[in-house]
């Protein structure tokens, strides 16, 4: 097939599935049931141009869409196609064209969400006019108004207490949960954008590598450095009467808990495993670490064991193989 053979067809292939991107985003916006979906098909035509004719025609396509979508249903369609759909669907592409492992094109991916819904979030307060900080004061007055509003209605005022202090709480924290909330919302787009893509996108022949299953997932041994630079940053702007360097020391420190937490579950689904016990049994051990939030320190030392020492792969590890070798006749 001669090159501008191939060129034509390339933008012809890339103009219908433009207009494919286009239609999904315009459906997700004005048919809410099937917006869902929506948000995790957009990609895909852009991510099948970019395998089939690289970045220029996928590129080229990406613009008519977001052109396409502008006029169709506003520039609100047009700007979700820029900063999320083309360039989910652009890294899909590249690391399904390069035999990227998946680990690789989910944490692009991720990066990509999280720059997409950065913009997204200061384009809801209004281009940065209302702070992190006006938000949280503004829950706290709103939990204010509640606890006059349940105590007009006669509703005892330790059962108030225990029902409005977690709204303050989470309101006190909030501008410090922000920056991992966003990447926590970024990882998880990323993931299920890629799970759907490499479903998808095999059943008409692209293959993408699977991820790792979940039970072999374990932090990085440098993200332990994060609690103490976590701490060290907070002492330093208590030092220096820097706000802002506190907030990034105390960001690192939440972050890291909630991170070496999740690994503390999957390090004693592995382990509970290796001593014999079921999948029911191990989902309710599961839910009782999460229902019981005394069980979140254990489960926090646990996860950073298990990324220094490789806790799981030695815990009950000689009796699941003695079982095994038992079993065998």
């Amino acid at each position: 097939m001669s090159a501008g053979r191939m060129r034509t067809q390339g933008l012809t292939e890339g103009a219908i599935l433009a207009a494919l991107v286009a239609i999904f985003a315009v459906a997700g916006r004005y048919i809410p049931l099937v917006s869902l979906a929506t948000t995790f098909l957009c990609p895909l035509p852009l991510a099948v141009l970019m395998i089939r004719h690289g970045f220029r025609v996928a590129a080229i396509a990406s613009i008519v869409s977001i052109l396409v979508g502008t006029v169709l249903a506003g520039p609100l369609v047009g700007l979700a196609i820029l900063v999320s759909f083309a360039p989910m669907g652009i890294i899909i592409g590249v690391g399904a064209r390069a035999g990227w492992p998946a680990s690789r094109v989910v944490t692009a991916g991720m990066l990509v969400a999280s720059l997409s819904t950065g913009l997204s979030f200061l384009g809801l307060l209004g281009g940065g006019r209302l702070s992190m900080e006006e938000m949280a004061k503004t829950m706290e007055r709103s939990a204010t108004m509640t606890v006059d509003l349940y105590t007009r209605l006669g509703i005892p005022q330790a059962q108030i207490d225990s029902v409005m202090q977690p709204m303050r709480d989470f309101a006190r924290l909030l501008p410090y949960l922000f920056p991992l909330m966003l990447i926590m919302s970024a990882a998880v787009t990323s993931w299920l954008n890629y799970e759907i893509g490499r479903r998808v996108l095999g059943r008409f022949g692209y293959r993408l590598h699977a991820l790792p299953p979940l039970r072999s997932w374990r932090v990085p041994a440098a993200g332990v450095w994060l609690v103490p630079a976590g701490f060290f940053l907070l002492l330093a702007g208590g030092r220096l009467a820097s706000p802002g360097v506190s907030n990034v020391g105390l960001s690192f420190i939440l972050g890291a808990m909630l991170v070496f937490i999740l690994q503390g579950l999957v390090a004693g689904w592995v382990i509970l495993g290796n001593f014999g016990f079921g999948k029911f049994e191990r989902i309710i051990a599961v839910w009782l670490a999460l229902a019981i939030p005394l069980l979140s320190v254990p489960l926090f030392i646990l996860g950073m064991l298990d990324t220094t020492m490789h806790v799981r792969d030695r815990w009950g590890a000689e009796r699941s193989r003695a079982r095994s070798l038992g079993a065998k006749p």
